[in-house]
């Protein structure tokens, strides 16, 4: 249903030599942002908790790597195949998903299924025009 897209941001690293008054700044570690998906729930789907329950208990595959594919309102439902842009999301892990979203008897909302997920690196790729 929707999702945000990734920061991507440099720490800052500061040196200061010897008896120079003024500190020198480097790009330091790049840090990625969270990033979080929505989607409508439907029954007996529970993928979103299955990916945390596999980071909880650790093992094998519980990392992978997604593709983002965003395409423009001219082609909707992507019938060319040709995405406007694509974001490559490596080694993601799901950091914690919430089951359905606070509702009341009198709320006529369709129930939304929310999952966080953390990632060491975000990509954009070109995209040739067609």
């Amino acid at each position: 249903m929707s999702v945000t897209m990734p920061d991507v941001s440099l720490a800052e690293a500061v040196y200061r030599e010897g008896v120079f008054v003024w500190s020198q700044k480097y790009p330091g570690i790049p840090i990625v942002s969270d990033i979080t998906l929505t989607k409508g729930i439907f029954r007996r789907n529970s993928d979103f908790y299955k990916w945390v329950k596999k980071c909880i208990t650790g093992g094998e595959d519980y990392r992978a790597d997604l593709v983002m594919n965003q395409y423009h309102i001219s082609d909707e439902w992507g019938i060319n195949g040709t995405p406007s842009r694509v974001t490559r999301l490596l080694e993601c892990f799901a950091k914690g998903t919430k089951a359905t979203d606070d509702g009341t008897a009198t709320d006529s909302e369709i129930a939304v299924q929310t999952l966080t997920l953390s990632c060491e690196q975000a990509v954009p790729e070109l995209v040739p025009t067609p």
